[in-house]
């Protein structure tokens, strides 16, 4: 009885502002723990121990193979976070520390070295989205529009082919996160379009239009793991206004200034891991309205 009444109040909209909040709040996190790991945590050795959390991420994403939908979405999510925070994002620092690349000013704040050789993986990027792309069996709301609004006819999906949720999750995590960094970097540069340029501008609006229809779709799912994968996108195309606005220097970044916002940055971690743990003990179905009468 205790149960089911904490599980009735997990109706819509709770799954959805749940997870919008966890991916949302990860999104500014991640850039804190990374400047902390360079600069605070392993200074000298965060390459080191970039390797070691990305192993981390492996073992999360291995571990959700065969677990619940509400397990394996989270492990999913949580381990392709931190593949991309560690494994991509460092070997970006990598190899910018080795060219010695120069951090540019494109907008209001300075683009790290890591992110100028980031944008030179565009070609990887699309080159390997391929795969997603014509893949019958995709499950995304944008390439599924696509097919249909291009007369594509990729064949009928397997139907109860077994689904490696929480493989999917992370690849999800990593190449949303990645398509949308390549986007903004082709935004700040200069040479390609710029941050005063009126295509920057429109892209804001069309960001934030964008996350405000996502979120109306999402607001209605009664189930945490579908939430948290629709909320993976929409929070995303939402964090893409905030690090627009900030080029433009109408917002502080934060996110790498721990010791100057160590009480917002604080609070912000207490909110994600509250979010995290309502997350975790989410009922794996909805709740029906005559199970409450009868709690």
């Amino acid at each position: 009885m205790l149960e089911t009444n904490y599980k009735k109040y997990y109706q819509a909209p709770l799954p959805a502002i749940i997870a919008v909040l966890i991916v949302y709040f990860w999104q500014g996190l991640g850039h804190t723990i990374m400047h902390m790991m360079q600069h605070s945590w392993f200074p000298g050795n965060d390459l080191t121990a970039a390797f070691c959390i990305g192993v981390v991420g492996l073992v999360m994403i291995y571990f959700g193979h065969d677990k619940s939908e509400n397990s394996a979405t989270l492990l999913g999510f949580a381990g392709g976070s931190l593949v991309w925070l560690s494994w991509i994002e460092f070997s970006f620092v990598w190899v910018a520390r080795d060219l010695q690349v120069a951090p540019a000013l494109w907008g209001a704040k300075p683009t790290l070295p890591e992110y100028r050789v980031m944008l030179s993986s565009v070609g990887v990027l699309f080159g390997t989205l391929l795969f997603f792309f014509f893949n019958r069996e995709t499950r995304c709301n944008a390439f599924i529009w696509l097919h249909r609004a291009l007369g594509m006819r990729l064949g009928d999906k397997a139907s109860g082919q077994s689904r490696n949720i929480a493989s999917i999750v992370a690849m999800e995590t990593i190449y949303v996160t990645w398509f949308f960094y390549i986007y903004l970097l082709t935004l700040y540069n200069p040479d390609i379009i710029g941050t005063d340029h009126w295509f920057t501008f429109a892209s804001c609006i069309m960001f934030a239009v964008w996350a405000l229809y996502l979120v109306q779709r999402l607001w209605w799912l009664q189930r945490m793991a579908p939430a948290l994968r629709y909320a993976i996108p929409t929070a995303i195309i939402a964090w893409n206004v905030n690090e627009i606005l900030e080029k433009w220097g109408h917002l502080t970044e934060i996110w790498v200034q721990p010791a100057k916002y160590a009480l917002e940055l604080s609070l912000i971690g207490v909110a994600l891991l509250f979010v995290l743990l309502l997350a975790i003990i989410s009922p794996a179905r909805r709740i029906l309205p005559t199970e409450q009468k009868k709690a």
